[in-house]
This record gives structure tokens, sequence and C-alpha cells, in this order.
């Protein structure tokens, strides 16, 4: 028996068939730009018409989401894409689909990780989790915020979903203060969250709240700027741009990215304080699998810690970077063959 796996986001979307063991095997993959599709129910009916003929269609699945999930419904708000499992199973003869938080679905990868998957980057990660009585929390920046946390122990895992990352960003240094009211004047908005400085997204406002200063005019960003503003189509990656210039020694755009590196570490800080994650804070999303060496600084581990009185305490608190960008297509599966488990569908 095969196991559907998803990863929905609002960038790309993965779908893929993975093998029942332990450690499930991936099969069979297919990857989409999600913008470039009217509807997730597309997207899925193309990536079943494309099954190969030798893999099964699966009886499970499990498709992590990008969203607040409520009755196995699910809103993709920057697509403006309405999805439910009932649906999809309807549409492939999948009688178990679920729609999981993108987030949440990592805690039922976390036990199986192998150590090639994962980087620790503070503290000492305690994988036993036959006495765990303390939680873990998880946070990434992507195309937006996730956060979320949860126990692990022998016998279940206890997910407790969060939106925190919708909280409103709270500026502690007057440049931060400069751009949050730029920010508000930008999108026409009172209220800044957390999310709209500290995501892939956020790291390119930043960029842009820099290159608006007219002593930065001639920057050579400024005329791929004009590009990507006329055209549409344009797919330029500006976070990608900035950590590019910033690492070949560009100033202003270091001093983007440190100031989007700072904002994240206290964020996190905030979370791991919030939450006293002692079994560790597990760092997710897009920006963390590609820049290991931003989130393993001291801008970021330095405002991570930086809490007062409960500084000591920040810095025993295990970190570990998800270095694989397939983690949460990984874990729908654990989740997917858990399922299928507890239902009696595996020996």
């Amino acid at each position: 028996m095969n196991l559907l796996a998803g990863d929905l986001g609002g960038t790309k979307t993965i779908l893929a068939i993975y093998s029942n063991e332990n450690y499930p095997k991936k099969l069979f993959e297919r990857y989409y730009i999600s913008s470039k599709w009217k509807s997730f129910y597309s997207i899925f009916e193309d990536f079943i018409k494309h099954l190969p003929d030798h893999i099964s269609l699966p009886e499970y699945g499990s498709i992590g989401v990008a969203g607040l999930i409520q009755n196995q419904k699910v809103k993709i708000t920057n697509l403006g894409w309405d999805i439910e499992s009932k649906k999809l199973s309807l549409l492939s003869k999948i009688n178990n689909i679920e729609l999981i938080n993108d987030f949440s679905v990592l805690f039922y990868g976390i036990p199986f990780f192998n150590r090639n998957q994962y980087e620790v980057i503070q503290g000492t990660l305690n994988s036993d989790y036959k006495n765990n009585q303390k939680l873990i929390a998880i946070i990434g920046a992507g195309t937006g915020l996730g956060m979320s946390r949860g126990l692990i122990t022998p016998k279940s895992i206890s997910i407790f979903p969060s939106e925190g990352g919708h909280r409103e960003f709270a500026p502690r240094t007057e440049n931060e203060w400069a751009l949050v009211n730029w920010l508000k004047k930008k999108l026409n908005i009172q209220r800044i969250s957390i999310e709209r400085i500290v995501s892939g997204t956020g790291l390119g406002m930043i960029a842009r709240w820099k290159l608006d200063d007219p002593i930065n005019e001639s920057h050579p960003l400024q005329k791929i700027l004009k590009n990507m503003d006329s055209d549409k189509s344009d797919s330029t990656d500006l976070p990608s741009l900035v950590w590019e210039k910033a690492k070949n020694g560009d100033k202003l755009m270091t001093e983007a990215l440190q100031l989007w590196l700072n904002a994240y570490g206290s964020a996190a800080g905030d979370l791991a304080l919030q939450e006293l994650c002692s079994s560790g804070l597990w760092i997710s999303g897009g920006t963390a699998a590609k820049n290991l060496d931003g989130i393993n600084s001291s801008n970021f581990l330095n405002a991570f810690s930086n809490k007062g009185r409960f500084q000591s305490y920040l810095k025993e608190i295990p970190l570990i970077v998800l270095k694989d960008p397939e983690a949460t297509l990984f874990s729908s599966a654990c989740r997917a063959r858990l399922s299928a488990e507890s239902n009696g569908r595996l020996s």
C-alpha cells in the first residue's frame, strides 16, 4: 500500500507518493508553481493523471497546508483557493485524505528525520522521547511565518497549532520603528504582523524600504525593482537576491539582512520563552534551509537569547535547523502512515 503526501504553500506545491515503510521512501513526485494554477484541485487532478502505471493509487494521504484548517477545509488567502478534503477524495477515489497545517505536520516527521536532514546550532538534541514531558516548538519563515508547538511521547503526538506569525510586530530599535511606519504607509494598513517582516516576503520588503531612501537611488537593485513592479509576470526572487548581494559584500543589503535576522531571532526567542520548549525549537521554512549560515550567525543567535533575565535559559534550549527542503513533504508521508497504522491497514 502506498501513501500520498503533499506540501501546499503560497509559492510552490509538491505532491508525492511514498512507500509505507517505517522510514517512508519517495516513489514519485511532481512540483508545481502555485500561482500558475487556478486551483489546488486542478493541480491535484494533474498529479493523479500523471501517476505512472506501476504505482498503485494510495489508500491514505496527508497534505501539509500553509493555512488555518477548520473541519478539513482551508482557504489559501494569497492564492484565493478554497480546499476541502472530501472533494479531493471524490476527485481521486482516495478515501482517506487529511489536510493538516504545514507546521503541525512536522511533528510527525521529527522522530524519523535522519541526521542529514537537520543541523543542531545550539545545545544538544535529545532524540529519546521515552520519558519526554517537555514541549517542542517549531518556527519557520517562508512565504509567511509559521509556528506550532507539541509534545512527542512513545504513545502519542500531541500538537497545538498556532497562527502566532500573525501577532503584532513589536519594534525594538529606531530602525525597526522606521520600517514599521514605512510598511504601514506602503501597504495602507494600520497594523503590522510579525510575518510582514519575518518571512521571505518580509526580507524583500526590508530591501525595498532601504532602497526607497533617495540616497540609494543609484543602487544596482533599483533597475531590477522597476522591472519587477512594471512586469507582473517577472519571477525575480528578491529575497534570494538580497542574500546573494549581502554575501558578496553589498553594504546596503547586508544591513537589510542583519535587520531581518535580528527580527527573526527575536521572534524565535519570544516563542521559546512563551512555550518553554525545553526539548528544542526547530527552525523550518525555505529561508533556513537555503541560508543556514545566516541562521547560525550572531545576528540571529544573540537576538534569540537577548531576553533579559531569561537569557541563560534560552541559551540552553536546543536549536535545530531543518535543512531538508522537503521536510514537510516527508512529514506528511509519516502522518499518512500513522493514520493507516491506526486503522489497522499496516501489519
